[in-house]
């Protein structure tokens, strides 16, 4: 009954920042709760997602496409506005860590949900050591300065690895699909055949993607200084056309920057002519490759049964995720089969055969997958990062 019981409010006269964040954070949550409703429930009752609503009524429509316009955001839930807008902190004397950090807004109001924002919250305060990290290593690159360039590398790792081991506590499979279906989008999915019609909005049927098709910020810079887009098909995260579009707009210029840096100055070729640079990229790839696991396990746990897979475009979503997975895993073992290992030492050798074995066991699962429907991928729990 929202289209009698929520008011058509009047937000022309908002223009206030932060006003206007907080208002897209409740109607992008509100739209999705409303059109994916349908697909929850049918979910719950028999592993299979049907059809969305599709139209979103004017109530919602109208205030939400005026606030995105004015933050310049989409008028549809992103990854930002339920993580990094969606958070308070439970003690505010305290530090922003998981355990002190509630989410705003939800879906279930699950142990899992609210996991699953304060770790993105937590794990992003990691940003900006590895945001610094990849200016001096582009700066290095150009400057042909290499022990320079090696630190940045180590540092940038070192921050990911802080930031996949907060997000890996968030990881609860048995209720993460309790939420999760409404953080599908309306672009490339079955639930939205012809997307979502904005009523009291002039445009048509528009469709955008959602939160669980993006990434966070974190690793779209990954993808974007170490160039991963060259490693998977068009179209595939973490490079699928539109991916940047859902970040805010200082992140998306930042990010293109990275990516302008990067073609000019690339850090693989340059890592690769040095065994210690090349040992601390090797380093740098496997928390991307922890990172994209994690993020891939929890889409394999959230799938249809297996009938409704091969009738949607779930099931090739997933297997183009999946060899994006695997991808990564050959990229890493290239880069140790690259490394020079009489000239590390004792304890870099050490950790460059950790990291080839977890990244040949990780090959080795999704390789069995794309072969075979049936086969049962390595679980998460037995990739020790």
């Amino acid at each position: 009954h929202i289209e009698r019981n929520l008011p058509l409010y009047d937000v022309d006269f908002i223009f206030d920042q932060r006003i206007l964040t907080a208002l897209h954070r409740d109607y992008s949550i509100l739209a999705s709760a409303y059109l994916l409703e349908p697909c929850d429930i049918q979910f719950r009752l028999a592993r299979t997602y049907g059809l969305a609503r599709r139209v979103l009524p004017q109530n919602i429509a109208k205030p939400l496409s005026t606030v995105a316009a004015r933050l310049n955001a989409t008028p549809f839930l992103e990854h930002s506005a339920f993580t990094l807008y969606n958070y308070r902190r439970i003690d505010p004397q305290r530090p922003l860590t998981a355990d002190n950090l509630a989410p705003i807004r939800g879906f279930s109001g699950c142990s899992a949900e609210r996991s699953y924002v304060a770790a993105h919250v937590a794990a992003a305060q990691y940003s900006a050591q590895m945001v610094q990290a990849s200016v001096d290593m582009l700066d290095a690159v150009r400057g042909d300065r290499r022990e320079r360039f090696t630190g940045a590398l180590v540092k940038y790792s070192q921050a990911m690895q802080k930031a996949n081991a907060v997000l890996g506590e968030a990881r609860v499979p048995s209720e993460y699909a309790s939420f999760r279906t409404f953080l599908g989008g309306s672009r490339h999915q079955p639930m939205f055949p012809a997307g979502v019609l904005y009523e009291g909005v002039e445009g048509g049927y528009r469709s955008f993607l959602g939160v669980s098709q993006g990434s966070s910020p974190v690793a779209s810079l990954s993808t974007h200084l170490f160039q991963l887009a060259s490693l998977s098909p068009a179209g595939s995260l973490p490079c699928r056309p539109g991916v940047d579009a859902l970040r805010p707009e200082n992140i998306r210029g930042f990010l293109h920057h990275i990516s302008q840096q990067a073609a000019r100055h690339p850090v693989q070729s340059y890592a690769l002519r040095d065994a210690h640079s090349a040992a601390a990229y090797l380093a740098a790839i496997d928390q991307v490759l922890a990172y994209r696991f994690r993020q891939w396990a929890n889409l394999r746990d959230s799938l249809p049964v297996h009938a409704e897979r091969n009738q949607t475009g779930f099931r090739a979503y997933f297997d183009v995720q999946t060899r994006h997975i695997r991808d990564i895993a050959q990229l890493v073992l290239r880069t140790h089969a690259n490394i020079d290992a009489e000239l590390l030492d004792r304890v870099q050798r050490a950790d460059a055969e950790d990291t080839a074995y977890r990244a040949e066991n990780i090959r080795r699962s999704v390789a069995r997958l794309l072969d075979d429907q049936e086969a049962a991928p390595l679980p998460v729990s037995m990739i020790a990062y």
